[in-house]
């Protein structure tokens, strides 16, 4: 009988599905996805001989862990690890929208502008309205426009901006109450002919991420970190209520 062999190199999906209701969703490529369990022992030492010593020990789970590591900033996976709100955005005109003007300064639009449409620039729209020019009076950014150090406006002046808001989505930070979800890893060991492994976490709540970088020289990375609760409705003789893993022999 060849001799069975134990190593392990672990690839596959994870999707996330929210207790609340809803199918488990994806969320794309992950480097890391790791369990832990912490306890807490009480301990009773030995009096009966010199040197003291432990005579028995009880331990006890303190907290279950989980933390993984997305590398797609999916509007779904930036809410979970912002713990906000998405609202998605369609494409839409914007007029009269109100602004101050400064020389060198980014003015900031509400939405992200399409630079590919004509942007308007109105000066004292309320007074004496005057077209501004771009190149002249200001240069378009993906914000906004930058205004340039032109006559044709003083600091602190109002202007109107026209144009076309592009579509895409808006993450609000930390205005939902953070979701309870079912983990689910579809996964396979790379290092035992791809066999597979299957992981059921039955309920976790993330924290929000610890780091999210948006300026560097290497791919994004989003770390997440969260406890694995109790799940009362797993019960029975030797059933987990906390994450089950399942490898297959072929």
């Amino acid at each position: 009988m060849a001799l069975q062999t134990y190593s392990y190199m672990g690839k596959g999906k994870i999707y996330l599905r929210s207790t609340s209701g809803g199918g488990a969703m994806p969320i794309g490529n992950c480097s890391a996805l790791t369990l832990s369990v912490e306890t807490n022992s009480v301990s009773q030492p030995n009096y009966q001989v010199p040197g003291g010593g432990v005579a028995n020990e009880i331990q006890r789970i303190a907290t279950v862990g989980l933390a993984m590591t997305m590398l797609e900033f999916r509007p779904k996976n930036l809410q979970i690890a912002l713990r906000g709100t998405v609202a998605a955005i369609v494409a839409a005109a914007v007029t009269d929208e109100r602004h101050e003007a400064y020389a060198d300064g980014l003015v900031a639009f509400d939405h992200v502008p399409d630079k590919g449409e004509t942007i308007t620039v109105t000066h004292d729209p309320d007074g004496t309205p005057e077209v501004l020019a771009e190149g002249v009076d200001y240069q378009v950014t993906g914000a906004g426009i930058v205004m340039l150090d032109s006559e044709n406006y003083l600091d602190g002046d109002e202007i109107a901006v026209a144009y076309t808001k592009v579509t895409g989505n808006a993450i609000e930070a930390m205005t939902g109450s953070g979701d309870e979800y079912e983990l689910i890893f579809d996964g396979l060991n790379e290092a035992e002919t791809d066999k597979a492994v299957i992981i059921r976490v039955h309920r976790v709540k993330w924290s929000p991420t610890s780091g999210l970088g948006f300026i560097g020289e290497d791919f994004g990375e989003l770390p997440l970190e969260g406890s694995v609760l109790v799940d009362s409705t797993k019960s029975g003789a030797g059933v987990s209520q906390y994450f089950k893993v399942t490898f297959a022999d072929e």
